[in-house]
């Protein structure tokens, strides 16, 4: 993970409950530790933020530790925020033409989440910002609205053009009215919406929708990390997740993450114990000898032979399917997360996570 270390947006994506959340939460204090000012943002609703943190986190950037701040992002909010700063006495996103528009232009809530973030950057508050993304749907959603907007109010657009008709007809309009109010009486006057340049709005989005674009698909400046487990679907996920964000977004993946591997329990004894396991006369001459050593029965002897041979079962699987992962995406840099004994939750278990996590010991 030591490869991240001099990206300013780390992103991180994959399949629900494989610990996205957790490896953004403990790449976020290693960096921190470093020295970086470093800002853990969640765009997932779920509060899984909260509780891997321990800690209560809201709309509004909370200190955690030194040069560590974390936030939940509210896309539906954000817009209006940026609106109301940007041109205050209009209020643009109350026009009925806005609200028409945005009806069917999906996606400009999370365009301008982004935008946020690309502001905190461009501001130099942080040296580097940690997003933590709901599930692959959704985040690939999130990623690929910069695109999807840009494409939506390209010249080609239909709706390009339906706004450049609405500004004509808004000149026109307020020209007729203005006419019609001369002859009226001040209090019989009529009032519509205040003109709006929307237009010119329309354009500023997707100024900005090709600016963030560029700066993720940038790899010197933007990583993203895909997380996973060591199993069938969420291997699988994490190549069509790979596929979606490199062919369709643009997007370099700088790291796989596969979280919760089996341990390995029998480091140093492997080739004894497989000799025992395969030897039945052999495997009970020792469960008899060890029960009457030890004054234990021979059923939990026998029993903890059984877990251990499990253990292993899901070890050779959890290996196999890393290997798939290596052979299917060469080249990109993979790390092995051993499972804990239980969840990472709180300050003190995310540093042992993230003490795994950025060991080169763990890099397969």
């Amino acid at each position: 993970m030591k490869v991240l270390q001099d990206r300013r947006l780390l992103i991180f994506a994959g399949k629900g409950g494989v610990g996205k959340t957790t490896t953004s939460c403990a790449t976020a204090l290693a960096l921190a530790k470093q020295g970086r000012r470093t800002l853990l943002v969640t765009v997932d609703p779920a509060k899984r933020l909260e509780d891997a943190l321990g800690l209560e986190i809201g709309f509004k950037e909370t200190p955690i530790q030194p040069n560590l701040s974390a936030m939940m992002l509210d896309p539906g909010s954000v817009v209006t925020e940026h609106f109301e700063r940007e041109l205050p006495q209009l209020k643009v996103t109350e026009h009925p033409m806005f609200r028409y528009v945005t009806d069917y232009l999906p996606g400009l809530n999370e365009l301008m989440a982004i935008g946020k973030l690309n502001d905190f950057r461009r501001e130099g508050k942080y040296d580097v910002i940690v997003i933590d993304t709901a599930p692959t749907g959704h985040a690939l959603s999130f990623l690929g609205v910069p695109k999807a907007m840009k494409e939506l109010m390209s010249e080609k657009s239909l709706l390009k053009w339906a706004v450049r008709g609405y500004t004509v007809w808004q000149k026109v309009s307020g020209a007729a009215k203005n006419v019609g109010n001369v002859f009226k009486k001040k209090a019989d006057r009529k009032s519509g919406p205040p003109d709006i340049d929307f237009e010119q709005v329309f354009a500023d989005i997707q100024k900005e929708a090709e600016t963030i674009q560029g700066f993720l698909s940038d790899p010197e400046h933007s990583g993203l990390v895909l997380v996973t487990l060591p199993e069938k679907l969420p291997v699988e996920e994490t190549f069509d997740l790979h596929r979606a964000v490199t062919e369709d977004l643009g997007m370099h993946v700088a790291h796989i993450v596969v979280n919760k591997v089996q341990p390995d329990a029998l480091e140093g004894v492997q080739a004894e114990f497989d000799a025992l396991n395969g030897d039945d006369t052999a495997r009970a001459a020792f469960i008899q000898k060890t029960a009457k050593a030890t004054g234990a029965s021979s059923p939990l002897v026998e029993a903890l032979l059984r877990a251990t041979r499990f253990n292993e079962i899901r070890r050779t699987m959890n290996l196999e399917y890393i290997e798939h992962l290596q052979q299917g995406l060469p080249g990109v840099p993979l790390v092995r997360v051993p499972l804990f004994d239980q969840d990472v939750q709180g300050l003190r278990r995310l540093a042992s996570f993230e003490r795994e996590l950025f060991d080169d010991a763990n890099l397969a």
